[in-house]
């Protein structure tokens, strides 16, 4: 559960609640994405950082409906999602190319490259040329792999649903496409294995397109969380293990975006770096004059003035160092801008906080003026 959520110890049977509480809360990511067509957001947060995409404003909006009411309902959402994000990029590129690779043996294996040979002082090796497929034919044998792994392992946990059954008849319509169009008659082999090794992900650099369909065949075979922005990593994950990810701090972001632009009070609410700023000045005089980028969550417009607004994922408990670092960052940042004030908003304040609600505390640094105030939304 999200950290603003208090688990208390009781039986099992209340399990239930809190799924309805996991449930609610992650529809909102849908909701937003729904209404705010958050392209680059969803786009940074598939793969590793996120298990779930969306394919279309649609089926965002149909994740937020009532009638989501299961984690399952996610689950073959995401698989569905990476299935169609297969089955365009085949619908693409249709056919097989053959290409002539020009290589050099001590025994002849195929066509003489006569010219070459000729040419050729050093008689030791044969030029030779022979015909390999495109990398389509490569990708088309890996998705194959990773297919069959798909329906025997994976989709197995659901059992005969008819959420299982829809993935199933999904999947037969795209091996048998490929089956069709990439009959594997060059001595092709992968094993599933080496889906994480260097030489898979290389076929795959190509562009966004070629990317999204690594990461769609990671999530189909269980392996995204080995895989971020080209770092490998280990982790402890078994292959009975499925597995939904997001990250709430973002989520976060975009709901204090949402209630921002609801409200009347400002002019205009800018986010994803739109007033970004690098200035060179004096942080501290132990580290004396240096470049910082300046690049709060949000920043909100009033009367042209411009303030800085952090979104922290965390629940405020006492004043402490860290405490003090966020504000000693926003001042810095409403500094940067030529103004004295900005705004630091925070999910939840803890019970036991010694910061009491509907009290003001002012923090004095030259004519910065630091105010905690308990919002209601």
């Amino acid at each position: 559960m999200p950290k603003i959520y208090k688990i208390e110890e009781q039986e099992c049977s209340d399990c239930y609640e809190y799924q309805k509480q996991f449930i609610h809360f992650f529809k909102n990511y849908y909701r937003l994405v729904g209404k705010y067509n958050i392209d680059s957001y969803s786009d940074s947060l598939n793969g590793n950082v996120s298990d779930l995409s969306y394919k279309s404003l649609e089926s965002a909006k149909e994740l937020a409906s009532d009638d989501i009411t299961d984690i399952d309902d996610f689950i073959v959402h995401n698989y569905m999602d990476s299935l169609s994000v297969i089955e365009s990029f085949f619908t693409k590129h249709k056919k097989q190319i053959l290409v002539e690779q020009k290589f050099q043996s001590q025994t002849i294996q195929s066509k003489l490259n006569i010219g070459k040979n000729i040419l050729d002082p050093n008689k030791s090796n044969v030029h030779q040329i022979k015909k390999v497929p495109m990398v389509y034919s490569n990708i088309a044998m890996i998705t194959m792999e990773v297919l069959a792994y798909f329906v025997n392992v994976k989709i197995e946990h659901f059992s005969n649903t008819d959420k299982s059954r829809g993935l199933r008849r999904k999947v037969s319509k795209i091996r048998a496409s490929l089956k069709q169009r990439f009959p594997n008659n060059y001595d092709l082999t992968f094993k599933l294995r080496e889906l994480l090794l260097k030489k898979t992900s290389k076929l795959f650099e190509k562009n966004n397109e070629y990317k999204l369909v690594y990461k769609a065949l990671l999530k189909l075979a269980g392996k995204e969380h080995y895989y971020s922005d080209n770092i490998y990593r280990e982790v402890q994950k078994q292959d009975d293990m499925i597995s939904i990810f997001f990250q709430p701090e973002k989520l976060y972001e975009w709901i204090l975006y949402d209630k921002l632009l609801e409200g009347t009070e400002f002019d205009e609410v800018l986010k994803d770096g739109k007033d970004s700023i690098k200035v060179k000045y004096e942080l501290t005089p132990v580290y004396g004059e240096k470049t910082y980028s300046s690049e709060p969550d949000l920043v909100v417009v009033q009367n042209t003035n411009r303030y800085p607004v952090d979104a922290k994922w965390k629940i405020l408990n006492k004043k402490d160092d860290k405490f003090d670092n966020d504000i000693a960052k926003l001042r810095r940042d409403a500094m940067i801008r030529g103004v004295n004030k900005g705004y630091l908003v925070y999910p939840k304040i803890d019970e036991n906080s010694k910061f009491q609600l509907d009290t003001e505390y002012s923090y004095s640094y030259d004519d910065f003026i630091f105010e905690l105030k308990v919002i209601t939304v």
